[in-house]
């Protein structure tokens, strides 16, 4: 069974069509590469997996399970989202909070186990991305590139299914771009599904399984990388 299915998923803002019945699945432990221009609806697509956008029409399943539906509740809506992690262009961590604070946040909300057991899971999650040494730092004192790491520490917090990277290295320095990679890298090597919108075609090639091409909010092509 496939982890993830999206069907025909439509989404407009207005009177412009952004994805215009978009459709492909995921086998656990596939990494995707989403690519094409700026304004082809990759992002609106990630949006929309995470639950950030409701699709206008279409389906998401995970695990056999459809998650869309009409008139979803709040609460049915963030039950949705702990199925994903997205790690954005721009960190956006918590400014007012260390490395290690801002990964305990979600779990610690969600009240996944003890403050114990949190703390260690995090810890654990920075020595995943080479921060360890680095947990009470806050995100000024960090490069982009250790914050993009917290931030993908960070996602995997709550144990998703399915990561999402929305361009992770777009707004690194080209000497940062590298450590980022190698622990998208490593996420893969680990079975980690993961869907990534990127520019960086070198990257696309050496990481993903598979490749997705939108143009115009359509998937135009789609093949190895």
């Amino acid at each position: 069974m496939p982890i993830l299915e999206v069907k025909n998923i439509k989404k407009g803002f207005g009177d412009t069509d952004v994805l215009r019945g978009v459709s492909f699945s995921m086998e656990r432990g596939q990494v995707l590469a989403i690519i094409g221009s700026s304004g082809s609806g990759k992002t609106t697509l990630l949006r929309c997996l995470n639950f950030l956008e409701t699709p206008d029409e279409g389906e998401i399943w995970v695990n056999g399970k459809l998650l869309t539906g009409e008139n979803l509740s709040d609460d049915q809506i963030r039950q949705n989202r702990l199925h994903f992690g997205l790690v954005f262009q721009n960190f956006n961590l918590f400014p007012q909070y260390t490395a290690l604070e801002n990964i305990m946040l979600a779990p610690s909300l969600l009240k996944k186990g003890t403050p114990a057991q949190i703390r260690e899971t995090a810890m654990s999650l920075l020595g995943r991305v080479g921060l360890s040494h680095k947990a009470d730092s806050y995100p000024y004192q960090l490069s982009g590139g250790q914050q993009q790491r917290v931030a993908i520490a960070r996602a995997l917090a709550l144990q998703p299914e399915v990561l999402c990277f929305d361009e992770p290295t777009s707004a690194l320095d080209p000497e940062m771009v590298g450590e980022v990679l190698e622990v998208i890298k490593s996420l893969a090597k680990n079975n980690m599904t993961c869907v990534i919108v990127t520019h960086e075609m070198g990257f696309a090639r050496e990481v993903c399984n598979r490749v997705l091409f939108m143009d115009e909010g359509v998937i135009m092509e789609q093949g190895d990388p």
